[in-house]
């Protein structure tokens, strides 16, 4: 029975998932409302577990009759911001996939069970045996109009009976704080059984993409002093003195990988920030990838610095992601994300200590196996 050293009573939140909010807009189908947090507070309590940081140890009654923070508060802000994230990893793609493919698989593609069983639980043991606690996507929906339903969860723990063949999960179950809860699955079943009080029933489930962030210091504020919005009008900062180096940053290249699924595609598109310009590709719309596709940019950025000036680079995925397995799902899988989503992120700062980072530069998004990888210079 290999474990890691996660307990949901000690490494997860004391209060549970209650929290509701809409996290996409699909044309023809409405408005998707996820089921409160479950992915924020997921990787919130992964990201704690990494820094070996304690979760804050707020309880449902500090929240009156939500049991949860209300927006505003930093640590509802922040399990806000890694609910984006976790949708927005190419991993998350599988949340659509998979709710519109078979249990048992047919000629065309696998299925949700042989997917579960032969590939995700490897992935899951490999994982654990290195010591590392990995957020699932959990799987219950068949049709577009009930991706809501789905669910993620933290998995610390496996069990494989050699002999019967019978499978067991581990699990943080945000929706039940503080039990440790497990998921079931025998030789012949073609679902996975949860031992929650709630008793629920999911046909498969993945590992996600997860790249630790190092939380924020101020999630355990007092809840009036956290939820206390800043208002007023920001003051220019006054520009430095000193003398004006002129930049230019050429976007050069982009390579896209997802070795674990070479095969999917994903129509997205970038925002890359320089200074305080920002470059969208393509300018327009969207462009499929798949792993192993590459394009040129020749993108070019003029910008100037002072000698106290940092500049900073930075890169997501836009605010709108088309998400796609195949052609036939171009026309619904669109999600209009929150514009402060930073899945495929990554962050460069340089200062006239390291030359503005003149020379040539290749940089890889966060977010786990899957992502893209940005060759630029600096003149």
């Amino acid at each position: 029975m290999p474990k890691v050293d996660f307990s949901p009573a000690r490494d997860g939140f004391l209060f549970g998932n209650y929290f509701v909010n809409q996290i996409a807009d699909i044309p023809g189908i409405g408005k998707l409302q996820s089921a409160g947090r479950c992915g924020g507070m997921s990787y919130c309590a992964l990201d704690h577990y990494a820094a070996r940081r304690p979760l804050p140890r707020f309880k449902p009654s500090d929240f009156g009759d939500r049991g949860v923070p209300p927006d505003g508060h930093p640590l509802a802000d922040y399990i806000y911001q890694r609910q984006l994230d976790s949708f927005l990893t190419l991993s998350a793609i599988k949340f659509i996939t998979w709710t519109l493919a078979p249990d048992a698989g047919n000629f065309f593609m696998r299925g949700v069970t042989d997917r579960t069983k032969n590939e995700e639980f490897k992935k899951l043991r490999e994982a654990i045996d290195r010591g590392a606690p990995v957020p699932l996507g959990l799987v219950v929906a068949r049709n577009l109009n009930d991706l809501g339903r789905n669910h993620q969860v933290v998995a610390y723990g496996y069990d494989l009976d050699a002999k019967t063949q019978h499978m067991t999960v581990y699990i943080y179950d945000v929706n039940w704080p503080g039990l440790e809860i497990t998921l079931s699955s025998g030789r012949n079943d073609a679902g996975w059984f949860e031992s929650s009080p709630g008793k629920e029933q999911w046909r498969g489930w993945f590992v996600q993409d997860y790249a630790p962030r190092r939380p924020p210091p101020n999630l355990d504020k007092p809840l009036l002093e956290g939820a206390r919005k800043v208002s007023g009008v920001v003051e220019e900062m006054a520009q430095p003195r000193g003398r004006r180096n002129h930049i230019t940053v050429t976007l050069k290249r982009l390579a896209f990988f997802n070795p674990e699924e070479p095969d999917c595609a994903a129509e997205l598109a970038l925002e890359f920030r320089i200074g305080n310009q920002t470059v969208r590709w393509p300018a327009r719309g969207f462009r499929k990838v798949k792993h192993g596709a590459k394009f040129r940019l020749d993108r070019r950025v003029e910008v100037d610095v002072v000698h106290d000036d940092v500049l900073e680079i930075t890169g997501r995925i836009a605010a709108d992601v088309i998400l796609t397995d195949t052609d036939d799902f171009d026309a619904l899988d669109y999600f209009n994300l929150d514009q402060n989503a930073v899945a495929g992120f990554f962050r460069q700062r340089f200062t006239r200590g390291d030359k503005w980072g003149r020379g040539a530069h290749s940089v890889h998004s966060e977010g786990g196996p899957s992502g893209y990888m940005l060759e630029y210079t600096i003149e």
